[in-house]
């Protein structure tokens, strides 16, 4: 070997050591690790749900082959076709009617001089915190043929025979759904509502176009990617909603995806595998359909920013502005008080018979669902109450742990899995919570961790610490990193960066994005109807359990006490998080 030779090869070591004590550096191995944890919590559950979807069991019920046995099911079965087919409807009826809600309340809301809309703006969101199955409760009693309150209203005032609403049905589900998720559409669109440049409009109106020619032919197009991608959202979450038609269309014939995979999961018949091939059937069109949201929609932003400041447009609607005003209210009135209204009334009576009776008006409804007054039927919401409670303080915590960890990581490192990390915080958004929560059950049930709150836990933060994820994101972007760059500089390392630096800029973001979270994990049924089992009962399934037993008036308490707790944490939010939280 000549000197040149060895002198070559030496240098090429050297290099070849550089490169490996820059790969292993504790930056590199912290984002290895996160992403190993994020891929073993989010990947290997849908994995291990798609290789048992090609389990078929047989007729005996103990054994299985490998086949597509439980996918030639789905077509030929007697209600899971009827089943797909009144999820896709059910799905583009709450898709339109949100839709038309959320474009027309943000448009009245960010572009008008509707009276009081600013102080009527954070009620058109308080259903986009509230549980849809406490909705569907509340609009049954409401919209009953027999017991329903407005009904009997009609009966007994105007004297209208029969029944002037029916909600138990597909088009209940629809109305419900639709209202519920009509915040979702409208904070996809106000957004851009307000950042709009007004000279656009400016323009069009100088050549003679009046407001409504102006608003379809310019407004619309512009706000067109935000409409798409809010309805797109509202369609795989209704798809993936569980409590609305378990409640209002399931008991009359009209099954869904979500209620036959319960069915599946839990029920008499359950058959884990069928239920994950119906899983993965769900989950593919909320995937794919979340992945036309992200490729080619939400990156075509028409909203024009200029260097020249300015205010979007008020446009005067003169005394139809008062219309407006009462286009909000109704609002707020369907979505909000006349659910939470019937609640109570209907919660204070020891049966209810579809009349108020003042003379019956009692608080023991409350007694035995707060105050652990404890007889078998009740001891599931009982339970449920501080099993909820600490899920949602215990979630909220650590998932806000692991969105900031992973927030730092992706923006403010340059970390090996750093794409990777990126990605897998984004799967989770695509898939429905009862697919995720069959993929846990079905890694899972032979586990330990099974039939404790420890696997309520895990499911809980795989599916939505992607939310606290993109709130901290958020926030992170808007931080400079020169901030971190000095500090880097100085010889801090990336922790006490994050510790000393990063951390206390973000405290807001991430008190608000804990008691989100916490929002959230307080309302969560779909996972927690799969994974619950005795002694881990949530609030949610305390509420489904209570409904099974067809006791409206214990239901409606323990309804009444859900939503109590939901609306303190609200407040909570919008004071952590700023009047603009959510709109900006």
């Amino acid at each position: 070997m000549t000197t040149e030779t060895y002198s070559s090869n030496a240098v090429e070591r050297s290099r070849l050591n550089n490169r490996l004590r820059a790969m292993v550096t504790q930056e590199n191995l912290i984002t290895l690790v996160v992403a190993l944890i994020v891929a073993g919590a989010v990947i290997v559950p849908l994995v291990v749900l798609f290789v048992s979807s090609f389990k078929v069991l047989d007729p005996s019920g103990w054994d299985t082959t490998w086949g597509f046995g439980n996918y030639v099911t789905m077509f030929t079965d007697r209600i899971i076709p009827k089943a797909f087919v009144n999820t896709l409807i059910i799905s583009s009826g709450s898709t339109i009617l949100a839709t038309l809600l959320g474009v027309s309340l943000a448009w009245i809301n960010a572009r008008t001089n509707c009276p009081g809309r600013s102080y009527l703006e954070p009620y058109n969101l308080i259903p986009f915190f509230l549980s849809p199955f406490v909705g569907a409760i509340a609009w049954h009693n409401l919209g009953e043929p027999q017991t329903g309150l407005l009904n009997n209203w009609a009966r007994d005032i105007f004297g209208i025979e029969g029944a002037i609403l029916n909600v138990d049905n597909i088009y209940g589900v629809i109305w419900v759904t639709g209202i519920f998720f009509a915040p979702l559409v409208y904070l996809f669109v106000v957004g851009s509502l307000r950042r709009m440049d007004p000279s656009l409009e400016d323009s069009a109106r100088t050549t003679g176009a009046g407001l409504f020619r102006t608003t379809m032919t310019v407004t619309l197009p512009l706000v067109m990617p935000g409409i798409l991608s809010g309805a797109i959202i509202v369609f795989v979450t209704s798809a993936g909603e569980f409590g609305v038609p378990f409640k209002l269309s399931a008991p009359y014939g009209w099954e869904t995806l979500t209620t036959q995979i319960f069915s599946k999961a839990v029920g008499d018949d359950a058959n884990h595998h069928m239920g994950a091939a119906m899983s993965m059937a769900l989950g593919i069109i909320t995937v794919f359909l979340i992945w036309v949201q992200q490729r080619y929609i939400a990156p075509r932003s028409f909203t024009t920013v200029t260097g020249k400041g300015f205010r979007p447009n008020v446009l005067d609607l003169g005394p139809w502005k008062w219309m407006a005003f009462g286009y909000n209210i109704f609002f707020i009135m369907v979505a909000v008080v006349l659910p939470i209204v019937c609640l109570i009334i209907v919660s204070l009576h020891p049966v209810w018979t579809g009349k108020i009776v003042w003379a019956d008006i009692t608080t023991i409804n409350y007694v035995k669902t707060l105050f652990w007054w404890r007889p078998e039927a009740i001891s599931a919401a009982t339970n449920g109450i501080g099993n909820s409670l600490i899920l949602a303080f215990g979630g909220a915590s650590i998932s806000m742990v692991l969105a900031l960890v992973i927030s730092y990581m992706i923006h403010r490192t340059k970390g090996f899995g750093v794409r990777m990390l990126d990605f897998l915080s984004m799967v989770p958004i695509g898939f429905p919570g009862i697919v995720l929560a069959m993929g846990v059950l079905v890694t899972y049930i032979q586990t330990p961790i099974y039939a404790t709150l420890w696997i309520l836990m895990l499911a809980y933060i795989t599916r939505f610490f992607p939310y606290g994820q993109r709130n901290i994101s958020s926030i992170m972007l808007a931080i400079s990193e020169e901030l971190d760059q000095s500090s880097r500089m100085a010889g801090a390392s990336w922790f006490t960066t994050l510790r000393r630096i990063t951390i206390p800029l973000l405290k807001p973001g991430l008190f608000a994005g804990w008691i989100l979270l916490f929002i959230i994990f307080l309302r969560e049924l779909s996972i927690s109807i799969i994974l619950f089992t005795t002694g881990t009962e949530t609030l949610s399934v305390g509420v489904y359990y209570l409904t099974n037993f067809e006791n409206e008036p214990l239901t409606s308490a323990l309804s009444m006490a859900q939503t109590v707790m939901l609306l303190i944490a609200i407040y909570a939010f919008r004071r952590l998080a700023g009047r603009e939280a959510l709109t900006a």
